[in-house]
């Protein structure tokens, strides 16, 4: 488990399911994930969460549960994990999801990134961590920059969606940029941008 102020990052759990029911099939939520599964069956979501308690799914993808850190029962809230984990190269892809409408806006993503790119630099020794997004993600944009991710490119109108086509952007930190972006926040002073 990693534990932050606010949230909490934690195995999957059986009890998870009715929870994931709750957004799955809101297109509202699942619109900005990467991977198109609407609707899903309740076979499907049973699947899926099986894979997380077995670890049979991606040998080299970990996911954690979200959950609030003043909820004494761990009420998941969304997921979060690592995919196509490369240790040879030590990268991987990020993915992200606050299921819970109500709880958007709040810093609640910003902190289980911050949470699991610690995770990612410090304990797998991981280099680099990338993320994908589509252009109509504002909010994502947002949390991402906070978070310390750079643009690295554009695959343009690559996603459809609401009557045109979307760019996916691409982008990515380091160790060294995150470490930067840490200290920087905890002394006040701005991390140095490297020259592009």
């Amino acid at each position: 488990m990693l534990r932050g102020e606010r949230v909490i990052l934690r195995e999957y759990r059986r009890d998870d399911l009715p929870e994931i029911r709750k957004w799955i099939n809101n297109e509202a939520v699942v619109r900005n994930l990467g991977f198109w599964m609407y609707p899903q069956t309740v076979v499907e979501s049973e699947e899926w969460l099986e894979r997380q308690l077995t670890h049979k799914g991606a040998p080299q993808d970990i996911q954690f549960a979200i959950a609030l850190a003043d909820d004494p029962q761990e009420t998941y809230i969304g997921g979060i994990g690592l995919h196509g984990i490369d240790l040879r190269n030590r990268h991987a892809e990020l993915g992200i999801t606050i299921g819970r409408e109500d709880l958007h806006g709040q810093g609640l993503g910003t902190e289980a990134i911050q949470l699991l790119l610690e995770y990612s630099f410090a304990f797998l020794n991981l280099h680099k961590i990338n993320l994908s997004y589509f252009e109509y993600n504002d909010r994502g944009a947002r949390c991402y920059a906070r978070c310390g991710f750079r643009e690295e490119g554009r695959i343009r109108e690559n996603r459809y969606y609401e009557g045109r086509y979307w760019d996916v952007i691409r982008m990515g930190i380091t160790e060294e940029e995150f470490r930067r972006a840490r200290q920087a926040a905890q002394g006040g002073s701005r991390p140095e941008q490297p020259a592009p």
